[in-house]
């Protein structure tokens, strides 16, 4: 058949208009909230929050539209035409134009949302839609396998209902190992992160696996020999993906790094993700300008790296003597730099430690860089910081600057050390 008259002949082209009216809907009202979160250039985190919205409905457009193309199929009596043509052949050219809507109900969107975003396309953020374009074509095919079995009318929207309903429900069950199942990645993708790929294969294998032995059934073999086999295929692939996911939590694990990054300066050099490189002057000069200050005050602040935080939100790297990682993309945006270096200046012993000795710490460090106010207006969002408590602390801090450089370092080492000796909570 030819191209033009098996899109013409294909329910994808009636379908088309509604379903891409609906997604575009759906884009301009509810889809704003997922992506107001800033990707960072990365385009992975817009990919995702698409995919996490309408991979149901894609999923949903390639099995009931596959179904119905199955049953008409089956009406007309096509299947019988096998001495022509193979099942195969029939069943490709007809899930094409099915397939291909699927797809574009994901790429417009994601195309919209990068252009929306200022974001360019890059690996990470391809493979993610490689991966949900290879699902919805195992949607197809199993949704296809259901149409050309069961030809009744009803069968088409069951199954695409049912289909978006296994798969959107899933991240709003008790137990999580099904939602790893699905393709549907619980949790924002931040800068730099990927799915494993065990938690891509994960779906890949139930899916692709599913619809690999609903082909067989077409197979010119004897039926019990291919129901065998599609049913052995099945079970296998079922139990393969379940054990990859079974002790996962609710969100998938997940590899970082994957963000371009661009770093400048030395000692210290200054990193950061590459959509914000016109930065890193400014930062390289207040970071100096910073270090220098908890220097004088007798502090050993000589870091090689400064590491915006950003690169591992979701799995934080601790600072080392070397190696410093401090939010310098908010603080830039908030006018808190000098804060948050001098937070890393801190070392404790202990983990937590007490909530009182290591707010005076945290103050008088602050009071150093010339920021002790942005550290009061962090504490005020704490229940437990009263009018009295911060009375204490400007107090007492106030009472530590009137002294010579030295008596501050061991009041400064004894309240280091007094907060590792009481339990306590992070501040």
């Amino acid at each position: 058949m030819k191209p033009l008259t098996l899109i013409r002949s294909s329910s994808a082209l009636r379908v088309a208009p509604v379903a891409l009216l609906l997604v575009f809907a759906y884009y301009a009202t509810d889809l704003g909230d997922d992506l107001r979160i800033d990707p960072l250039g990365y385009s992975a985190t817009v990919v995702d929050a698409v995919l996490r919205n309408l991979l149901p409905v894609a999923f949903a457009v390639a099995s009931g539209l596959a179904a119905w193309e199955a049953r008409k199929l089956g009406v007309s009596e096509i299947w019988k035409l096998g001495a022509v043509r193979s099942r195969y052949t029939i069943a490709a050219q007809h899930l094409s134009p099915v397939v291909a809507l699927a797809c574009l109900v994901l790429i417009l969107p994601m195309l919209c949302a990068l252009v929306q975003e200022q974001v360019a396309p890059d690996l990470p953020g391809l493979t993610l839609l490689a991966f949900a374009l290879v699902l919805c074509v195992a949607h197809g095919v199993v949704g296809f396998a259901a149409g050309a079995a069961i030809r009744h009318i009803a069968v088409v929207p069951i199954i695409a209902v049912t289909d978006f309903l296994a798969v959107g429900w899933s991240t709003g069950l008790s137990i999580p190992w099904p939602r790893h199942l699905t393709g549907l990645f619980a949790g924002k993708m931040m800068f730099g992160e990927l799915p494993t790929p065990a938690a891509l294969a994960a779906p890949l294998l139930l899916a692709v696996g599913s619809a690999c032995a609903m082909a067989l059934l077409w197979a010119p073999v004897s039926r019990w020999l291919r129901g065998a086999i599609a049913g052995a295929l099945v079970f296998a692939c079922a139990f393969g993906s379940f054990s990859l996911v079974s002790n996962w939590s609710y969100i998938g694990p997940r590899s970082t790094g994957h963000g371009t990054l661009a770093c400048a300066g030395q000692s210290p050099r200054i990193c950061l993700p590459e959509a914000r490189a016109e930065h890193i002057s400014a930062l390289t000069e207040e970071a100096k300008a910073t270090l220098e200050n908890l220097r004088r005050a007798g502090l050993p602040a000589e870091p090689t790296s400064i590491t915006d935080t950003s690169l591992n939100l979701r799995y934080p790297e601790p600072s080392t003597e070397d190696d410093w990682t401090a939010p310098l993309v908010v603080g830039e945006a908030t006018g808190t730099v000098r804060y948050q270096i001098a937070r890393e200046a801190v070392h404790f012993e202990c983990a937590p430690p007490a909530t009182g000795p290591a707010r005076l710490v945290y103050y008088w460090v602050s009071s150093k860089v010339g920021q002790a106010d942005t550290y009061l207006k962090r504490l005020s969002s704490e229940p437990d910081f009263t009018a009295q408590e911060r009375s204490r602390i400007q107090d007492r801090v106030g009472e530590v600057l009137q002294l010579s450089g030295a008596q501050q370092m061991d009041w400064y080492e004894t309240t280091v050390a007094d907060a590792c000796e009481k339990d306590g909570n992070t501040t």
